[in-house]
């Protein structure tokens, strides 16, 4: 079969039509990326407080998430408390309400074996933020300060 202009033209207005039409039936990628909840931000403080002789450190964390959505946090602290001995201990929170502001929340880490002592510690932190639709998490890890 030989296409002639005709053909070539006919064929062509049908591949605009269609592209068109599957233009206006998809969702805009832009309008989806407006769309999308901010990514929480979470940081750790590099001093943590000792308190009740070594039986709590409470540790800073930067928190900032999108405003109405619930959030888990968990902290947890390692330190050589000298002798080979290790004091770690773990702490969260289950029901932080993001306010889309920088919140500062002391979370208490309570040692399972040895007290803390004032020294240097390696302290992690994971955040769970849940909103309407889906879910996101966050995370930040670093050495900090134990400090009376």
């Amino acid at each position: 079969m030989k296409f002639t202009r005709r053909h070539t033209l006919l064929l062509a207005s049908g591949a605009v039509a269609l592209g068109a039409t599957v233009a206006f039936a998809l969702p805009a990628g832009a309008a989806v990326v407006d769309q999308s909840p901010p990514a929480p931000v979470l940081k750790l403080g590099a001093t943590a407080n000792l308190q009740a002789n070594g039986a709590v450190v409470f540790v800073p964390v930067k928190v900032t998430c999108q405003p109405g959505a619930s959030a888990y946090l968990s902290v947890t602290v390692t330190e050589n408390v000298g002798g080979g001995f290790i004091a770690s201990g773990s702490g969260s929170t289950d029901s932080l309400t993001c306010t889309g502001h920088s919140q500062t929340v002391n979370e208490a880490v309570v040692p399972t074996q040895r007290a803390f002592a004032k020294g240097v510690a390696f302290a992690q932190t994971q955040m769970s933020v849940c909103g309407s639709v889906d879910c996101a998490r966050a995370s930040d890890q670093r050495v900090i300060q134990i400090v009376k």
